[in-house]
């Protein structure tokens, strides 16, 4: 090294988060992941902060392996969409993030480009589709999961282009990988639409892309190519009902079956929520009465 000064000082040392700012134009989102065995010079530094064989250690994460999900946002109907900034990925691409629903069918991330170029994420019949176009026609990578995932369940999705034009959708662990020839570049331009678009863009998607009404369900961890959007306070636009959070469903119904002395069969049900108390008799003699009950309890009648 040359000049006067040939030591190199560090004064302190920060994990998953940058708070000095000086000598840089555009700081990077926080780590959200899981660290283990951090070394430095021959220091095991989480260690020494968890055993308290540190002098200082400002601590801001929780020790042990969890299951991550990170600022989850419920759209609550198919009609509920918000849009960001355009998707930056030109050259190459990393997307993730995480999702949870019952239905099968919604848009779950849709940008346009110039001329034919457009990337579309989209839930198909319980399965992720990954539809895009780099100018040399549409192509689409369906995901081979197991099972549909519109099972209430939290599932994670990782789509990946590289320079050499692989684009590879794994979907839990399962994975698929394809190379496309021809035209490498993705010029997206526009908005970045998640869960959903305006009902009259609709009807221009382009070809292969199934989707006719947005996603409903939960969305979490999303990284766009490194960035992680506040899915709430970065959108440019918002439309129906989203809210932050993710509401746990409520449990299943739970009926008792039952007669009255007059032979009618009854069926006493149990809801979780807000319900109206009420009785209807049909020529199925079949009688039905909904009440609140908190927790849930049955009885025979």
């Amino acid at each position: 090294m040359v000049g006067d000064h040939t030591r190199l000082e560090f004064h302190n040392i920060e994990t998953g988060i940058m708070t000095e700012k000086r000598y840089i134009s555009v700081v990077p989102s926080s780590f959200i992941g899981h660290l283990q065995s951090l070394m430095f010079n021959g220091l095991l530094y989480i260690d020494l902060c968890k055993n308290g064989d540190i002098d200082y250690c400002e601590l801001k994460a929780r020790f042990g392996l969890r299951n991550i999900i990170a600022d989850p946002v419920t759209f609550k109907t198919k009609s509920s969409y918000l849009s960001l900034a355009t998707l930056q990925a030109y050259t190459s691409m990393h997307l993730f993030f995480q999702f949870k629903t019952t239905s099968a069918d919604g848009f779950i991330l849709f940008n346009s480009g110039d001329g034919n170029d457009f990337i579309a994420v989209e839930l198909v019949k319980g399965y992720i589709h990954y539809v895009f176009d780099l100018g040399n026609g549409p192509n689409v990578i369906k995901g081979n999961s197991d099972r549909p995932l519109n099972d209430n369940q939290w599932h994670n999705v990782v789509i990946t282009r590289d320079n050499s034009n692989t684009h590879s959708l794994k979907v839990d662990t399962k994975v698929v990988t394809q190379v496309i020839n021809g035209a490498k570049n993705l010029d997206l331009k526009g908005d970045l639409y998640m869960a959903g678009l305006a009902q009259g863009m609709y009807s221009n998607l382009p070809k292969l892309v199934a989707s006719r009404d947005g996603f409903q369900g939960c969305l979490a961890s999303v990284d766009l190519n490194g960035r992680l959007p506040d899915l709430i306070n970065d959108a440019l636009h918002r439309s129906g009902q989203i809210e932050r959070g993710c509401e746990a469903s409520p449990p299943p119904l739970l009926c008792c079956r039952g007669s009255d002395d007059r032979g009618l069969l009854h069926l006493v049900c149990a809801f979780p929520v807000r319900a109206v108390s009420g009785e209807t008799r049909g020529a199925s003699q079949v009688s039905v009465r909904v009440m609140l009950v908190m927790p849930i309890v049955c009885s025979f009648l």
